[in-house]
Order: C-alpha cells, then structure tokens, then sequence
C-alpha cells in the first residue's frame, strides 16, 4: 500500500480500491479485473509488464475454457477502465486517469492475443484428440497399425469364405537409410509420407496399406497370384526409386508372402512375415520370401 499524501488525500492505490469496490462489473468483468488490481498502482507508473501479463492469462484461459467470448472480455475490460479512469479524475488523480486510458489501449491487444493463444491451444488439444480417435495415421494417410492389423483379419475371413490367395508385403524404410551413411538425421520419417503416397499409388483400389509397429509399411493384397505378388514388389521397388525423396534412401527391404489358399490367422501371417523380415535384415538382402 502507498502511503497517503501530506494533504490527507488517499493515495491512488486508496483511490483505486475504493472506485473498483463501487463499480458494478458483473462475472466477467471481476474476473478479469481482480487479478490485475494489484499491478496497476505499478502500471500508472511505468512499469506495465506485470499487469499486462495478467489481462493476457485471463483472456487465454477464457479461449481455453470458452467461458466467455472475446467481445465479452473486451467489453468487460473497457467498462472497468472507463470507470477506474472517472473515479481517478475525480480524485484529483488527473495524471493517473490519463496515463489509464493509455494503457487501456495496449492491455485491449494483449486480451485479444492471450484469447487467440487459447484458441490455438484448444484447436491444436482437439486436433490431437482427433488424430488420437482416427484409425489413419495423419502424417502418413495410412492405417496405424492395431488399425491394419484389424483389416488383415477381415480379409483373412473373407479370403477363406470366397477361396481366394492372400499376398502380403512389409516393407522397412529405416534400413534403407542406415545403409545410407550420407542420409540426414530423421530421414526415414520425413521419408514416410513420400513412401507413403508412392504405394497408394500403385496399389489396388481394393488393397490395403497400414504402418509396422517397427515404423515400416505393411501391405494386404488379397487375390493376388504369388508370381503378381512379386511383380507387384518389383514395381513398386522402381517407382520408389524414382520418388523424389529416395535420392537419400537407394535401398529398401521387402518381407512378403503368398497364400493360394488360406489356412492360418492374421496373427500367425504376421509372426512369419516379422520373421522373414528379420532374415533379410540380418542377411543385408533387400527381399525375401516367407
């Protein structure tokens, strides 16, 4: 607290209360308000950063919380100031009112930049729980991989009922930039999405593509012929090639295999494939055969 002026007069922090007290400000305009309070005595005097950091965090919190809308705050914050600024020129704080009224100005944009940082804060949360929900992978436009997992088993089933072969490819990006000593750090994810659409591409609109838990691609290509299925790998070996992003990733290690007919489950199919994967990386053999 200020100690009150010689001539008896209450000093501005005096002042302040008393004039914040009478005003009738609602919810929203206290809300806002109170916090602030203690820093304006400070802010009349230059020293502004306390209490416009505080306007700021009510304003995101409220963008977070969406309890109020901007307009509402702006409003709120206004008529406060307009009052505050009356009861100071009416107690002779004529200097106060004034340098308030400047600083009204300023605090309005730091509302508005702490309601749109909420904003972009609640947007970004659900946008997360959005990605969280969905069966694609964002990054990629692929299946994750419970998600493919679960797309096997269908097609599993449906292959058994309708007797048709079942093809299955996996396919490891990272080797291909281990064996790359000249690949940036990180360039098998930001290879992803360009391998990515370089195998929707060449796939069947009824095949399926979804993400390894390894971070490679697996493919599910039902009533396919073991000789299409390697046609199909030595295709999509060439055009990967020729993507844009592979000048870094020359190589890639293919797992794949053929059903005529189909007698065993999802799980067992992926068990021999991770299997037939771990082979050809330990032989350094860019493809193999469950």
């Amino acid at each position: 607290m200020c100690a009150k002026p010689l001539d008896g007069r209450p000093s501005v922090d005096d002042l302040i209360r008393t004039v914040f007290v009478a005003l009738d400000l609602g919810e929203v305009g206290r809300g806002l308000w109170e916090p602030a309070l203690p820093h304006l005595v400070p802010a009349l005097a230059g020293d502004d950063a306390a209490f416009l950091v505080s306007v700021e965090n009510v304003a995101r919190s409220a963008g977070l919380s969406q309890s109020a809308p901007v307009s509402v705050l702006l409003e709120a914050f206004n008529e406060g100031c307009r009052g505050l600024c009356d009861g100071l020129a009416a107690g002779s704080a004529v200097v106060e009112a004034r340098r308030l009224r400047g600083l009204g100005h300023i605090a309005l944009t730091r509302i508005a930049t702490g309601y749109t940082m909420g904003l972009e804060e609640t947007i970004d949360r659900m946008r997360r729980s959005a990605e969280d929900a969905s069966p694609i992978d964002a990054t990629t436009g692929a299946m994750k991989p419970e998600e493919i997992t679960g797309q096997l088993s269908l097609e599993v089933d449906r292959c058994q009922r309708m007797d048709l072969s079942l093809g299955l490819l996996e396919l490891a990006v990272d080797d291909a930039v281990k064996s790359n000593a000249a690949a940036p750090p990180g360039a098998a994810g930001d290879a992803l999405p360009a391998v990515s659409e370089c195998l929707r591409e060449n796939l069947r609109r009824y095949d399926s593509i979804g993400l390894t838990q390894d971070g490679g691609f697996l493919l599910v290509l039902p009533d396919i012929s073991r000789r299409g299925l390697a046609g199909a790998a030595e295709r999509l070996r060439r055009e990967l090639a020729a993507c844009a992003v592979t000048p870094s990733l020359p190589e890639f290690v293919f797992a794949l295999a053929h059903y005529d007919y189909v007698d065993v489950n999802a799980g067992e199919m992926l068990e021999t494939l991770g299997h037939s994967m771990r082979q050809a990386r330990q032989a350094h053999e860019s493809i193999a055969w469950s």
